[in-house]
């Protein structure tokens, strides 16, 4: 797998697709904060309102949950050096995105396209295709469906979150699939560590009321907050 340096990164208009509040930092945090150092326009996309992490919560019902998970996405993209205002919230359920071609589909799709069209992306970071997280595989689903009708198609590099963890033999990138390629992101990797932290919903006791509400775990953070963020490119680019 090669190794590279941010800098070889030639993009001037980066769009990040993040299936929760939280995967644009462990996803591809470090190499989002080293474009921006470098003077690169990175949008985020939220695609779903990540109000499904502590479903058994009284105190912290969906509502509550999605709008404090949007608070802390704002506070994880300054602490990533990233323009707070260059993001865009879809606000899909979590883990209940609407169904391939229905009606809510296509209206996602369409808010995608109108993003796509005023951004004009010339690399967009997307979750791995086959994660094992139904959401990241519907928003690569979602965001890859519009970008197939643009012209020139931007770049595209996909970063897995749970296919070490969780992930099956069928999740994997197939021969002549993909390529890896990492980047050295030693240099921005303290500001991705406060931008986990800035999840307090997701890393932290914050909500008391769901003893089996989601919670990234030490060894996670630890897997996705290292000097080097690894990435998947399409074979056929």
């Amino acid at each position: 797998m090669m190794l590279l340096r941010p800098e070889t990164v030639t993009a001037e208009r980066v769009l990040i697709v993040a299936p929760h509040p939280d995967d644009e930092t462990l996803g591809c945090g470090g190499l989002a904060a080293s474009l921006a150092r470098l003077g690169r326009q990175v949008h985020t996309l939220f695609v779903t309102d990540g109000g499904a992490s502590h479903r058994k919560s009284t105190q912290w019902p969906r509502e509550r949950l999605a709008a404090q998970r949007e608070t802390e996405a704002h506070a994880a993209l300054v602490a990533l050096g990233l323009d707070p205002a260059a993001a865009t919230f879809l606000r899909l359920q979590d883990a209940a995105m609407p169904p391939h071609g229905s009606p809510a589909w296509r209206a996602a799709a369409a808010a995608i396209a109108n993003l796509v069209d005023r951004f004009d992306p010339d690399l967009v970071l997307l979750p791995w295709r086959r994660d094992p997280h139904c959401d990241h595989r519907d928003s690569w689903r979602l965001v890859t469906e519009v970008l197939a009708q643009r012209h020139p198609r931007p770049a595209t590099l996909e970063y897995a979150i749970w296919l070490d963890e969780l992930g099956e033999a069928d999740d994997a990138p197939r021969p002549g699939e993909m390529d890896g390629i990492a980047f050295d992101i030693g240099d921005a990797a303290d500001a991705k560590r406060l931008a986990v932290a800035a999840h307090v919903s997701q890393t932290s006791d914050l909500i008391t009321d769901d003893p089996e509400g989601f919670r990234l775990t030490a060894e996670t953070i630890e897997r996705l907050t290292g000097p080097v963020e690894k990435y998947l490119r399409p074979c056929d680019r």
